[in-house]
């Protein structure tokens, strides 16, 4: 009972999903499967500063947010560091609802 591998004669079947982002201005999210909120923030976003403290507000936003999700992917777009906390906590809420 030898695994297939990528190489080998024989195929391999994968299963694949397919999670639709929902997509807002500053930011896009997703469902995932397991539990916890997964912040994925690029390097393109700026400097480890900037990034760090998008990061900090982003968690802060969901921390004090009461109808959280178990399992989410927030994925911050380019002007997500730029905008003010109220908005990123209005837009994260009402893309929440749309889930």
């Amino acid at each position: 009972s030898e695994l297939p591998t990528p190489f080998s004669s024989r195929p391999v079947f994968v299963l694949y999903y397919i999670l639709s982002w929902i997509k807002g201005h500053c930011l896009w999210i997703r469902r995932q499967e397991g539990s916890g909120i997964v912040l994925a923030v690029r390097r393109k976003l700026g400097t480890a500063v900037v990034r760090n403290r998008l990061k900090r507000r982003l968690r802060s936003i969901c921390r004090d947010l009461d109808p959280l999700p178990d399992s989410l992917v927030l994925f911050p777009q380019n002007p997500a560091p730029f905008v003010s906390f109220s908005q990123l906590q209005e837009e994260l809420e009402e893309l929440i609802s749309r889930l």
